[in-house]
């Protein structure tokens, strides 16, 4: 290939700098480790779960927090304590985490999809009235990538039919719907810290409600059945142990202080994604919302265009990475098939994830750059891959 041609043929790449770690990590972390190991407290009873609590619920506005271990039994807290129980239906979308069916099945529940909307990737609201049966319970709407779901359309339909609403916000940390953080704007909702995460423990999870009698609930099956106020040899019927460590809470709480900050830069960077690649030709790009006043930022999301020349997935993503762009196809089966949107969301979207974005505003030239220079050549010349991306 001739100079300036494709890097995945030869060229020169756009970028060959590194992109930011992840995780990050310092001797704040080290110093907070150290303290919970001499402590001798390593699990309930310490100060640093408590802490963290409330520190969260205080950053987004909530009454009441339960941390507990992973971000799927976050989920899983939250249905139950809403009043979920086994044969139960809840609807949710099929463009998500597979841990979001698994947490309403593990529990007894019926997952009942619908599809999502091809713009936003998340549940479409105007079908949510017709797979409403009288089993149904709940409606579990994902922020996906952190674009908060139409929460006005999801709260007036539950309202009016008696549902109940958990919000899966596992990407969606500080994420705002007019004004108010996610994860407040149904009856409860669930975040995710798995290593992946832009707040991350490696794992771990968190319940957010407004509720008092909810809380309640979802402290006692969190903690093997305890009153949160009661004595520690008093149980309830039923219960599991599903709490956070203290060594997570002490990396979490340090990973709080700095998330404002690193949202910022991913905000300011997803801002400039959109500009510079609403201009080139076979990319769209999400649209905006003023109802959204604040992205969680885990992943800015783009699709190819199908309406002209058929360009595979595949190649156009091996041809980023070779331009030094790490992007990701994403979810390539929806959780339900047969669902027409999901299905060609999950054939045509790359997602740039959030510590692509920390690079911040001026490192994005490279990444439309790149995209530019890929699309331009797959539009003329269309390949095909058979190599599995993940």
């Amino acid at each position: 290939m001739a100079a300036g041609g494709l890097a995945i043929e030869g060229g020169p790449a756009v970028r060959t700098a590194p992109w930011p770690p992840w995780p990050r990590w310092g001797a704040a972390e080290r110093r907070a480790l150290l303290e919970v190991l001499e402590s001798g407290r390593w699990g309930r009873g310490g100060r640093a779960v408590p802490e963290f609590e409330a520190r969260f619920a205080a950053l987004h506005g909530a009454r009441y927090a339960v941390a507990c271990c992973n971000g799927t039994v976050a989920i899983q807290l939250g249905l139950i304590a809403a009043g979920v129980r086994p044969g139960d239906e809840v609807i949710t979308s099929p463009y998500s985490f597979v841990a979001t069916a698994h947490a309403a099945r593990a529990m007894g529940a019926v997952p009942v999809f619908v599809d999502v909307e091809p713009g936003t990737h998340n549940l479409d609201p105007e079908l949510i009235e017709a797979a409403i049966t009288e089993r149904t319970t709940a409606i579990l709407p994902v922020h996906i990538g952190g674009r908060p779901a139409d929460m006005d359309r999801v709260n007036e339909i539950a309202a009016r039919c008696g549902l109940r609403v958990v919000e899966d916000a596992g990407q969606a940390w500080l994420a705002g719907w007019r004004g108010r953080r996610v994860g407040t704007l149904g009856q409860a909702g669930a975040f995710s810290f798995q290593s992946s995460k832009n707040l991350t423990a490696g794992e771990g999870g968190m319940l957010l409600t407004n509720d008092e009698a909810l809380y309640r609930r979802a402290w006692s099956w969190h903690d093997c059945g305890r009153d949160p106020e009661g004595a520690p040899h008093e149980y309830a019927p039923a219960g599991l142990n599903l709490r956070m460590t203290e060594f997570q809470a002490a990396i979490l709480c340090y990973g709080l202080e700095r998330l404002p900050t690193e949202q910022a830069i991913r905000r300011q960077a997803m801002d400039t994604l959109s500009t510079g690649l609403t201009g080139v030709d076979g990319v769209l790009v999400p649209g905006p919302d003023e109802r959204i006043t604040s992205h969680g930022c885990h992943i800015f999301m783009v699709r190819l265009d199908e309406s002209g020349t058929e360009v595979d997935r595949n190649w156009v993503i091996e041809a980023l990475r070779a331009e030094g762009v790490p992007v990701h196809p994403g979810y390539t089966t929806p959780l339900q098939r047969g669902l027409p949107v999901c299905e060609a969301l999950c054939r045509t979207t790359i997602w740039i994830k959030h510590e692509v974005l920390l690079g911040g505003a001026a490192e994005m030239r490279d990444v439309v750059n790149a995209f530019a220079k890929v699309l331009s050549a797959a539009r003329t010349a269309p390949r095909t891959s058979e190599r599995r991306l993940d």
